[in-house]
C-alpha cells in the first residue's frame, strides 16, 4: 500500500473511531437513535408498512449515510485523469 492510500484509510478509520465514540457518548447521555441521526443530517428512514421507524431501522440509515458520506470524499481525494492523451 502506497503512502496515498495507507494515509486515506488511517484517516477512515479515525474517522471511524470519532464516529463511533461519538455515538456512544450520546448513547450514554440518553439520545435516541432518531436524534443521533438527526445531528449527522440522516434523512429518515423509510418505515415498512407505514409503521414507526425502529433503532434498526436507524442505525441502517446512519450506516448508509456515513458509508456514501465516506465515498463522497474518497471520489474527491482521487486526482481526476484526463481523457484527452
Amino acid at each position: 500500500m502506497d503512502s496515498d492510500s495507507h494515509a486515506a484509510v488511517s484517516g477512515g478509520d479515525r474517522t471511524d473511531d470519532l464516529l463511533t465514540r461519538a455515538v456512544t457518548e450520546a448513547l450514554a447521555a440518553g439520545m435516541s437513535w432518531a436524534q443521533i441521526a438527526a445531528q449527522l443530517g440522516v434523512p429518515p428512514p423509510v418505515a415498512r408498512d407505514h409503521a414507526a421507524a425502529t433503532d434498526h431501522d436507524w442505525q441502517e440509515a446512519i450506516v448508509a449515510h456515513e458509508n456514501a458520506r465516506a465515498a463522497r470524499l474518497k471520489d474527491q481525494s482521487v486526482p481526476q485523469q484526463s481523457e484527452t492523451p
